[in-house]
């Protein structure tokens, strides 16, 4: 099982959208994916059920581990505005960084190939909790000046989680979420970042498109209107994406085994 973090501390890059979106995609491959959402905000949970079960916060309080059923293959530990109390809570307990990792290794949870975590845009103890708890970061950017800010924050961030509470943990690399290829800055800033992240930056981009929000209305994923012409461009680049994530993680997968070896 691999679980894979959405984080970047500036706000409104895609992380939500990118775990929401990959996280259905991949589902309908038949891989068992769960969704975490560790956003106090609870948009994740919002774009996908209704009334979900007791969630993450109900967890981490030790009130036992219930998942909402999106489908078979679906599932998700539901966020709310109760995990900001939590948050601050924790701070001071020993346990404060690494409760949600003990909570992952839950043995109710081994059928799932994949967790995916959708964070809060801030460097808090949620966040901290979930990269103690990821073999993987995927950082989402949009196109902007100040969203590479926030990834440079995130990275120290990361050296530090990697030296004290997670030594495993790996960037799997960046996404450029909302892209527009027209304006000469945008197209700058990914050249930009291209040169700071190499191989680290996934070769699709997520273009800029209100069908995005069209399909969280419906609680829906793109790909799962991908017949609509209106939804097929996006509907590619999702199952693109999703496609190079996965070969990252087999990637990944085999550089463990051979350095171990």
């Amino acid at each position: 099982m691999k679980t894979v973090i959405f984080s970047n501390q500036k706000g409104g890059v895609g992380k939500t959208t990118l775990t929401r979106e990959l996280g259905i995609y991949i589902s309908t491959l038949g891989r068992k994916v769960l969704l975490v959402d560790a956003d106090p905000q609870g948009n994740l949970t919002k774009s996908l059920v209704e009334q979900p079960e007791d969630g993450l916060f109900d967890a981490l309080s030790g009130e036992g581990l219930r998942l909402t059923s999106i489908d078979g293959s679906l599932s998700i530990l539901g966020g709310d505005f109760r995990l900001a109390l939590l948050e601050k809570s924790l701070i001071g307990e020993i346990d404060a960084y690494t409760r949600l990792r003990v909570l992952l290794e839950d043995p109710g949870l081994s059928s799932f190939d994949l967790i995916f975590i959708d964070t809060p845009p801030s460097l808090g103890v949620l966040t901290v909790n979930a990269l103690a708890a990821a073999s993987h970061l995927v950082v989402p950017m949009n196109p902007s000046l100040y969203s590479m800010q926030g990834t440079n924050d995130l990275m120290r961030t990361v050296s530090k989680v990697r030296t004290n509470l997670n030594p495993s943990l790996s960037l799997l690399g960046v996404i450029i979420n909302a892209f527009d290829s027209v304006p000469v800055i945008t197209r700058q800033i990914r050249a930009e970042t291209q040169a700071a992240f190499g191989p680290k930056l996934f070769s699709t981009v997520l273009s800029k498109s209100i069908r995005l929000e069209e399909a969280i209305a419906t609680r829906k994923g793109v790909i799962q209107q991908g017949h609509l012409s209106s939804m097929r461009r996006i509907a590619e680049e999702v199952k693109a994406l999703g496609d190079e994530l996965l070969s990252r993680l087999a990637a990944s997968a085999v550089e463990g085994v051979l350095h171990v070896d």
